[in-house]
């Protein structure tokens, strides 16, 4: 788990530059780096979770977040960002701090024109559904974008919802592994991931909530 560690003395902020970079002393990376969480942008701007550099292939490796489990973060303004398509002479990987709205950024230029798409009318449940009695599960991250429009988009429907956090807790994670296993899905690195009712819907899909809420309603009528 991120441990924010609270002082009482001033510290001075870092400074940022133009292009949204932090000034910050380098970390070490490398292939066997341990306690580590990479996450990857895809082209539709969707984030994935990963534990080995591995797991990310080209063109996604150019901008990686990097969160230590095991190290506590000083500056929650900022994020650690690895550049894997090459490595030094001694096997490491270029590592450099920028603010946390310009990572946020990276997602949001690449959903842009998916999001476009989405932003035609979708179905909403029939006047006699109460919304309200649908509780939904987005298991996400704080720094995640596309997880924060799947919550505003519930909350247009009138679904609870409560949100937990794959990026600080190895339980969180289980469980989520667990929910694939039970409901037979193809367990995914992306996030948000979102169960309502049994039913996982992947990323942000207004469509499909809509048609998982629509589902519990109509077994609840029967």
């Amino acid at each position: 788990m991120l441990l924010l560690l609270l002082t009482f003395a001033c510290r001075h902020k870092p400074r940022e530059n133009t292009t949204g970079n932090v000034e910050q002393t380098p970390i070490e990376l490398t292939d066997t780096t341990k306690d580590v969480l990479l996450t990857w942008i895809d082209d539709a701007g969707d984030f994935h979770v990963v534990q080995s550099t591995s797991d990310i292939k080209d063109p996604n490796r150019g901008q990686v977040r990097v969160a230590f489990t095991a190290k506590e973060t000083l500056n929650p303004e900022q994020v650690f960002v690895a550049d894997l398509r090459q490595k030094d002479a001694k096997g490491g990987y270029a590592v450099r701090a920028i603010s946390r709205s310009a990572w946020e950024e990276l997602g949001a230029s690449h959903r842009k024109s998916r999001l476009e798409s989405l932003s035609a009318p979708t179905a909403t449940p029939d006047a006699g559904q109460n919304a309200a009695d649908v509780v939904a599960v987005i298991y996400g991250a704080e720094w995640c974008k596309a997880c924060h429009e799947t919550a505003h988009y519930l909350s247009t429907k009138g679904v609870k919802y409560v949100e937990k956090d794959v990026d600080k807790s190895s339980v969180t994670q289980a469980e989520l592994q667990a929910k694939f296993a039970r409901s037979h899905t193809p367990p995914t690195s992306s996030i948000p991931v979102t169960d309502i009712n049994g039913q996982l819907i992947v990323g942000f899909n207004p469509a499909a909530l809509d048609s998982a809420i629509a589902a519990v309603h109509g077994s609840r009528s029967l």
